[in-house]
């Protein structure tokens, strides 16, 4: 392994006297103090084995459109992908605002003291809480799993429960995200999850089995209408009315889109909805365009 320090021309702060600069800020000697806590077994040994980078832009460009121009892009052709990101027309206008020096950032956006951006989400609150039927509408979390999931642990601290029922044919994904933020035991507020049957024919929540599966331990019933194969939840009052008899939290997740067409969750009593933002204007960015809402 050669001795001189690498340095990718992608990477500004892989120059040896940013790095070095950035370990002192963060008061550590070397990168592996860092890294040292990853366990060995999940840790890749040596390099990895990438190809030398392309450093005049215009063959980089080459290189990366070659590699696109082997597929098809959705807006090519009719598409039915879901699960979480879907495909939607994007004004001109929203890519316009969207790309705007205020709004425009790597990652999330910080502490704001420009009061347009202020005035911005205000307005964002405002037309989701009249879209939703609710009066407060808290600021975006990372996506519509991580918005349930919080709502879930909110749920739990409400009510001094533990445990948190929904379908049992919710999304894996968003599924796996709520075990994430509820389930691990060495979490303060460990919360229990509990899958409950759905009708076989019609994919909606079996109601009998929602009603044997509440308990005194029951601090959330989340439910999704429509649900994520598709189906509409007509029996949506009666599972929040069951889990308010219970005393427990009702918790509606939703797209924003079918809203146009379908009552909206605080018309039927949910206590609190969630969903995500992607359908509102985002495009599907290879699944990184989400944003999660709670109402």
């Amino acid at each position: 392994m050669s001795d001189e320090p690498f340095v990718h021309p992608y990477i500004p702060n892989s120059v040896p006297e940013t790095r070095a600069e950035m370990l002192r800020e963060v008061g550590v000697a070397d990168v592996e103090e860092i890294l040292a806590e990853i366990p060995a077994e999940l840790r890749v040994p040596g390099l990895l084995d990438l190809p030398e980078p392309l450093v005049a832009e215009h063959d980089l460009r080459r290189h990366v459109q070659g590699i696109l121009d082997r597929g098809t892009s959705c807006a090519e052709v009719l598409s039915f992908l879901g699960g979480g990101c879907w495909q939607h027309a994007v004004p001109a206008l929203c890519d316009e605002i969207t790309g705007r020096g205020e709004f425009l950032t790597a990652y999330s956006g910080g502490n704001y003291s420009d009061l347009g951006k202020h005035q911005a989400r205000f307005e964002y609150n405002s037309l989701m809480a009249e879209l939703l039927d609710y009066e407060v509408v808290v600021e975006p979390s990372y996506d519509w799993g991580t918005a349930a999931g919080f709502a879930a642990r909110m749920a739990a601290r409400l009510t001094g429960r533990h445990e948190v029922v929904l379908p049992e044919n919710l999304g894996r994904e968003r599924l796996s995200i709520i075990r994430e933020l509820c389930e691990p035991e060495h979490m303060t507020g460990h919360i229990a999850v509990r899958p409950v049957a759905c009708e076989p024919d019609t994919g909606r929540v079996d109601l009998a089995a929602l009603r044997a599966a509440l308990s005194p331990s029951t601090a959330a019933v989340y439910f999704e209408n429509p649900g994520y194969l598709g189906q509409l939840e007509p029996g949506a009052a009666e599972i929040c009315r069951l889990a308010r008899a219970t005393g427990a939290v009702s918790i509606a997740g939703v797209d924003p889109i079918s809203l146009g067409v379908v009552a909206p969750p605080g018309s039927y009593g949910a206590d609190i909805a969630v969903g995500d933002l992607q359908p509102l204007g985002i495009h599907m960015s290879a699944g990184t365009g989400l944003s999660g809402f709670m109402a």
